[in-house]
């Protein structure tokens, strides 16, 4: 075998060991998770002390979970993001199936939106921004209504919710 033909190969275990084993861990965590809710807020609560959330979180993680996965969730705990795991593992998969480069447009809605209107998001989208746009569609009531897309840092805010705080901001400011 060649030197560079075994490279790949090296390259590609490690590959493997890093990223498809990271998400298989992430999610085996996030399963055992989603069987207690309220354990999630638990642990997201950072007026609970870091000690007593650490050792819920160790209760509920499966044994032979890996050291460094088990750092990586401390840091999501100690900053109350354990929350986020979902969206973590989503974006991991993302960047491992397209590359670290990948853009996402966030298109997120007061209410699940149809399956036409998410074509309807999906041809404006890559109409504007390209083809190669992932879209990751979410729900948030506490938008009320509209929908806010984000791709990259470019956000466009057209919830209800933004609309009555700019509102509120010009009613105050006019006082």
């Amino acid at each position: 075998m060649k030197a560079g033909e075994l490279a790949q190969k090296y390259a590609q275990a490690a590959y493997q060991y890093t990223t498809e084993g990271w998400l298989s861990e992430l999610s085996a965590v996030r399963d055992r998770l989603a069987t207690n809710p309220d354990l999630l807020v638990d642990l997201d609560n950072t007026e609970i002390s870091f000690a007593q959330r650490r050792a819920r979180l160790d209760a509920a993680l499966p044994p032979d979970v890996r050291p460094d996965v088990r750092n990586f969730l401390y840091v999501l705990l100690r900053d109350g993001h354990v929350g986020l795991l979902n969206e973590v593992i989503a974006d991991l998969a993302r960047l491992s199936t397209r590359g670290p480069g990948a853009q996402v447009a966030r298109i997120t809605s007061a209410v699940p939106l149809t399956p036409d209107e998410k074509e309807a998001f999906r041809q404006r989208i890559h109409a504007r921004f390209g083809s190669e746009v992932d879209l990751d569609f979410r729900v948030d009531p506490s938008i009320l209504g509209g929908v806010i897309v984000q791709v990259g840092d470019k956000v466009i805010d057209g919830s209800v919710a933004s609309k009555l705080n700019s509102l509120h901001e010009r009613l105050v400011a006019a006082r």
